[in-house]
Formats: structure tokens, sequence, C-alpha cells
């Protein structure tokens, strides 16, 4: 019996020396600091991805798809303005035109941007090169019946437009077809590194979750000082939650701010551009084939200018995506700083405990 109760006894002295309080305050100062550094890491990882994010629809995936677009709509329009010309009779003087040739322009500085930005590798690249050819043996097969126009044989002049215009048209391997493909591809690229973890809800969740748990701990750890010790309050460990409630509060406001401007780019303004220049090539297709069958001619010219003001109005929203101020400075800063006060306010509190 004796020995039982001397056994219990070193048990609780061990018991009392394991949870005595310099140790607990070590350890939940600590534990605070860990916390308030799992934060720093997690929210710089999620905004770094977040930009990462943006930055690829925003330098890469975005700008192809407005080039591959405008490229079709160029391409279509000049399609419809050889017709024009040949339908008109100004082919056999001028040839078929200023406005065809303003439009192949157009599309071949559309293909160099894409070619600049695209997204599909080597293969990808292939791709635009084969686009460039046919680009470039459909203009061939204009030339062809510009001069047979030129040399009074519109029936070979009418065969080559129309083996031309087959060949742009051709729903399978045609370069409008191609193009309505990259660009299509590098839409939904867009839209998906919109609906990404890292630019969406998850991410505030994420950081608001951990900002949550490391104020209630620094919460705890105040609560228990003050029945540990005389003083109620620990001012370090204060300064120390309001800066880290500040920081949460920022990043959340941030990190939802990137959430909301990449929606409205991936969302209204990316389909808003393919709209219009969706339209522009619809109009465009409309106009030429009415033309090929020797039909009004509907007016339609292309406009350039909505075409770049889509492109302008993407670029801007996404550049809004792109803007955390000087979150990316703060984060660590703040961070530490209220780590340094953590710490503070334990050896503070500890100086207070008898030796």
């Amino acid at each position: 019996m004796p020995s039982t109760l001397a056994s219990r006894a070193v048990a609780g002295n061990a018991t009392s020396r394991r949870w005595s309080t310099p140790r607990w305050l070590w350890s939940a100062t600590g534990l605070a600091v860990a916390l308030t550094l799992v934060f720093w890491l997690a929210a710089t990882s999620v905004l770094s991805r977040g930009q990462a994010d943006v930055r690829g629809a925003k330098d890469r995936a975005a700008p192809a798809f407005v080039s591959a677009r405008t490229a079709q709509a160029a391409l279509a329009d000049a399609d419809r303005a050889a017709w024009q010309s040949a339908r008109s009779g100004t082919i056999r003087l001028t040839g078929p035109g200023r406005q065809f040739r303003d439009d192949l322009t157009a599309a071949g500085d559309g293909l160099a941007r894409l070619a600049q930005s695209d997204l599909g590798g080597a293969a990808g690249r292939d791709r635009i090169r084969e686009v460039n050819a046919q680009v470039v043996a459909y203009q061939g097969l204009v030339e062809q019946s510009d001069a047979a126009y030129r040399e009074g044989v519109p029936a070979l002049g009418l065969a080559y437009l129309t083996y031309a215009s087959d060949l742009l048209h051709d729903p399978a391997d045609g370069p409008l077809a191609r193009l309505g493909k990259i660009a299509e591809r590098d839409r939904a690229a867009v839209e998906d590194l919109g609906a990404s973890f890292w630019t969406g809800t998850g991410a505030v969740v994420t950081t608001g979750g951990l900002a949550a748990v490391l104020l209630t701990h620094l919460g705890y750890v105040q609560v228990s000082m003050a029945r540990r010790f005389r003083r109620v309050l620990n001012l370090p460990l204060l300064a120390a939650s309001a800066l880290l409630l500040g920081l949460a509060l920022w990043t959340a406001t941030a990190l939802g701010d990137v959430e909301h401007h990449f929606d409205a780019a991936a969302g209204g303004t990316l389909h808003g551009s393919d709209r219009t220049l969706l339209g522009q090539i619809g109009a465009a297709d409309s106009a030429a084939r009415s033309l090929a069958r020797n039909g009004p001619d509907s007016g339609y010219r292309l406009n350039l200018t909505a075409a770049n003001g889509s492109r302008a109005s993407l670029d801007s929203a996404l550049a809004k995506a792109a803007e955390t101020g000087a979150l990316p400075v703060g984060l660590p800063l703040l961070s530490l700083t209220a780590a340094a006060l953590i710490v503070g306010g334990g050896l503070l509190r500890l100086r207070e405990f008898p030796a």
C-alpha cells in the first residue's frame, strides 16, 4: 500500500511538472508562432498560385483567344470582299480590292500574335503554320481569279474564286474551322483558369479558416494567461491578435477581389468578346454566301474597332484581377511582426513567474 501511494505521488509530481505554467506557456506560445507562420506560408502560396493563373490567362490564353477570333473574322471578311469585287466588276480594274488586302493584313497580324501566345506547344505551332500555308494558298487562288477576270475569262475567274472560298470554308480542315477550334480551346483555357481553386472561393475559405484557427488559439492563450497570472491583458499578445486580424481581413479582401474580377473577365467580358467576334464572322460568312449566289450585297464590312475594343475590355478586366496592392510585401512583414509580438508576450509573462 505505501508503495502504491508513493507511485501515485511520483506520477502526480511528473504530471505537475509536465503541465507546469512555464511549460504550458512555452507550448502555447510556440504553437501560436507556428500557426502564424503556417498562415503566412499558406496565404502566400494561395496568392502566388492565383496570380500565376491570372498571368496565364492575361498573357497567354486570352490574347491567343482574341487573336484567333480576330484572324478568323478577318479571313471571313476577306472572302466577302473578294466576292463583292467579283460581283461588282471592280475586280477587273483594281483586283480583289483594298478591303481584301486590309483583311489579309489583319489576319496575318492575328496569326502572328497567336503564334506568340498559343498554348498548344509544338503541335499548336505546327497547326498555326498549316493555317498560314492555307492562307497563302487561298490568296494565290484569289490572285489567279483576278488574273482570269482581267484577261476576260470570267468563268475561269469565278471557278478560281469558288475554289478559294471552298478552301477557306472547309468545315473539317479549312483555316476558318481550324482557327475556330483554336479559339474555342483558348476560351476554355481562360474559363478553366478562372474556375481553379487558386482564384476561387476555395482560396478565400482556406486562408480564412487558417486565420480563424490562429485567432481562436490566441484568444485561448489570452484568457488562460489571465487566469494563471494577475494581469488581465497581455498587451503584446493583444497587439499581435489585432495585427493578424487586420492581415486576415486584408488577405481575404484581396483574394475576394481577384475572384470577382477574374469571374467577370472569364464570364461576362470573355463571352461578350466572343459574341462580338462571332457576330462579325457570321455576318461576313452570310454576306459572302449571298454574293457567291449572285445575291445582293448586304453592305457588311469588318469592324476592327469592335474587335480591338473586345481585346481591350478583356485585358482591362484581367489586369484588375492581377492587382493585389502591397499584400505580397505585407504578408511576410506583418506575419513576422505578429510572431515577434507573440514571443514577446510569452516572455513578458514568463519573467513574472517565480524561478
